[in-house]
């Protein structure tokens, strides 16, 4: 009879542990996706969606709207008008039982996701335009503007303003689209001020991009490998310096370029080297930390999926967008999950590390 109870009784022991270690792995699951910004198609959410799936199941911490699809500019991907938009946003919002981030790149100028050809009146001039202007109240009146839209929309953060130097007048996607305030980092920390002020006072979170600065750069990371090395200089950091001793910086996105001053073997976006040691450490921030989309040429046409994702985890990286703009892929949730779950068990990303991104968006969803 004892033997039978022991038998028992370590069988009870066997089954418990069993769901210890599924409760374990559902909830760094849970933990998982709170670090994945994601794209989706559709102009409304239906139950038969992929986006329906994914919020219900908690695969996402957020998603990022985007007006067309860049292989197709007549293809409509999320944006047909403010009424079908506004209905859209509310919808991600009541289905979640979570708290999403509910992201765009409104920057304002050429970088718009709001077209006035489809009824949008949120058309501002470009960051280089409110430099030149060299008046402060110029910028602030036009990000009101752009937070004002986006407040009424139902979004709750902006990957804007871009804080990089017009250093190389060649550069295909900051110098020729007027997306630098100026090159002088002093007139741009002064309109980032105005920028951002502006989004505070509508609940928007501002993201300031893009870290370690790609002004200097004439390739385009959307496109291929961008190599900064030669040209980026120093003076590039001060206005995220400025910005986070301030307090301003409340999120920064860490971009694609490649500088070998930093790291010879990776890009920023997966170097170490460059967000811990640099951006946390030397820089003092500790806010969230974005990486941009992980489907850019940059990182796509040299790396793995797993190594890219895993590498952004390791180097500090809080939070990863997956635009499913470039690429479309429907089960890109859940193979982000499943990617970086597989690393935490097979130890080449640590517990601690998805702990730590957690607490810092969880504290950051607290204020949404």
């Amino acid at each position: 009879m004892r033997r039978v109870f022991l038998i028992f009784l370590a069988l009870l022991i066997s089954l418990n542990a069993a769901f210890a270690v599924d409760f374990d792995n559902t909830n760094l699951r849970k933990k998982i996706s709170q670090m994945l910004i994601v794209g989706f198609n559709g102009t409304k959410l239906t139950k038969d969606s992929v986006l329906y799936d994914d919020i219900v199941n908690e695969r996402i911490s957020g998603v990022i709207i985007f007006s067309n699809n860049p292989n197709d500019p007549k293809d409509i991907k999320n944006v047909q008008n403010p009424k079908q938009l506004k209905k859209l946003i509310s919808d991600i919002n009541a289905l979640s039982k979570v708290k999403l981030f509910i992201s765009i790149d409104q920057e304002g100028g050429n970088i718009s996701r709001l077209p006035s050809s489809r009824g949008f009146k949120v058309k501002t001039p470009t960051h280089k335009e409110l430099g030149d202007s060299q008046d402060e109240m110029n910028t602030y009146l036009a990000s009101k503007k752009i937070a004002q839209t986006l407040s009424e929309l139902g979004f709750n953060m902006n990957f804007a303003p871009c804080v990089d130097l017009s250093l190389n007048p060649n550069s295909t996607i900051i110098a020729k689209l007027g997306r630098s305030f100026s090159d002088n980092p002093q007139t741009v920390i002064k309109h980032a001020n105005a920028y951002i002020l502006a989004h505070n006072q509508y609940n928007i979170m501002t993201v300031l991009k893009h870290f370690p600065g790609h002004g200097s750069a004439a390739s385009d990371t959307h496109k291929g490998f961008a190599d900064s090395s030669e040209l980026w200089q120093d003076v590039e950091l001060e206005p995220y310096q400025a910005l986070i001793s301030s307090g301003l910086a409340q999120n920064i996105m860490v971009s694609h370029i490649y500088n070998k001053k930093f790291d010879d073997k990776y890009p920023a976006s997966l170097s170490s080297k460059t967000v811990n040691d640099l951006l946390k450490k030397k820089l003092g921030f500790s806010g969230l930390i974005i990486i941009d989309d992980l489907q850019m040429g940059a990182i796509a046409d040299n790396f793995t999926f797993e190594e890219a994702v895993v590498s952004a985890i390791n180097a500090g990286c809080d939070i990863i967008i997956l635009g499913n703009n470039l690429s479309y892929d429907k089960n890109l949730a859940q193979k982000f999950n499943d990617v970086v779950f597989n690393a935490v068990k097979d130890g080449k990303i640590s517990p601690k590390r998805i702990d730590e991104a957690y607490l810092k968006i969880m504290k950051r969803k607290q204020n949404l």
